[in-house]
């Protein structure tokens, strides 16, 4: 009897087939050489990795890697497998279970016109997996099965919705699963570190110490005030040259509604900037209502993360120490994305 089986699905390197994945319900993969003959090859690798020499520009070496994938979408990928989508765009991981044959649908976008249609179950933050989960999710295929921590992915995603030839072991020559893995997983280190060590109140001075590390003169108003404004950031040095940056901070995981970010945005005035930073993200209201509004910006928890990353050699000593980093050599490859 075939155990079910758990697939890694990517949307592109810098997720740019999302909303085929999100809007479409659908998985897709690139490869767009090869077009809608890939349904009639013969069912053997053999096959995938001489349509795609004859067809690609690819490396010798790496024809069997990416045909290899090619195979396995097709052919392996059964319906009632399940799917990971590691989504960039909010750091979240979807969870979906197979619901369809190969198909080729260049309509939309040619690019990505290989799918299988998914059923999404579940999506949870990459912050609840262990590091060894997280960075078993860091091939730069764009799939691949998982096989060391199944039982935790099954376990969360499981409880929060209510053996085949192994893969190649050929090394990417560019380097390019190096640099993902270490950019992934210190993007997941330094979120972690804020959303444990951070909670609550600690987080508003840390905020403001991260808006001092960006050029401005902050601090957080806790001791003075409590209508909402956590943190004032101003240029000048007495505070009183618009815009004054008002900034209010939450920690949490659930989305950021529409009523929340209103109802900071009321305390803004006309020559004010209104600055909403959660360590989660927000509903679609919320962004919508901030798209209307000109002197308000949403930061969410991938763009704090991000921020920590660009100034971190400036932030006080205390929190680097408390968000412990340090510089590597590692190959100069750019990383879509990243």
């Amino acid at each position: 009897m075939r155990t079910q089986r758990i697939w890694v699905i990517r949307a592109g390197s810098a997720g740019q087939a999302d909303l085929v994945f999100v809007g479409s319900n659908q998985v897709a993969l690139g490869f767009s050489e090869m077009g809608p003959e890939i349904g009639d090859l013969p069912a053997s690798r053999g096959a995938f990795k001489d349509a795609l020499g004859r067809s690609s520009n690819l490396k010798p070496e790496a024809v069997p890697i990416h045909a290899g994938q090619l195979y396995r979408f097709v052919h392996e990928v059964l319906i009632g497998d399940k799917v990971i989508y590691p989504r960039k765009i909010d750091r979240t991981l979807w969870w979906g279970e197979i619901t369809g044959p190969y198909v080729y649908e260049p309509e939309d976008t040619r690019e990505f016109a290989h799918r299988r249609s998914v059923h999404w179950i579940a999506k949870l933050s990459r912050d609840i997996f262990s590091q060894g989960a997280l960075y078993e999710l860091g091939s730069a295929l764009a799939l691949f099965e998982i096989k060391s921590f199944v039982d935790e992915f099954i376990r969360k995603f499981e409880g929060a919705a209510g053996r085949s030839e192994p893969e190649s072991t050929a090394v990417d020559d560019t380097g390019e699963t190096v640099v993902r893995d270490i950019a992934e997983t210190t993007r997941d280190f330094i979120s972690k570190k804020i959303k444990a060590d951070l909670k609550g109140y600690p987080l508003e001075p840390f905020v403001a110490d991260l808006f001092r590390a960006m050029g401005y003169r902050a601090h957080a108003t806790r001791a003075i005030r409590d209508d909402g404004v956590d943190v004032i950031a101003h240029r000048d040095e007495l505070g009183i040259e618009p815009p004054i940056l008002k900034i209010q901070v939450k920690a949490q995981e659930s989305n950021v509604g529409s009523d929340s970010v209103k109802a900071f945005y009321a305390m803004i005035h006309d020559r004010d900037v209104g600055i909403f930073v959660a360590t989660g993200n927000y509903s679609s209201a919320a962004c919508e209502f901030a798209r209307t509004k000109a002197n308000l910006r949403l930061v969410n928890g991938v763009e704090l993360v991000n921020l920590v990353q660009k100034y971190y050699d400036l932030l006080d000593l205390k929190y680097r120490q408390m968000i412990p980093l340090r510089r590597v050599l590692v190959p100069c490859i750019e990383v879509d994305g990243d």
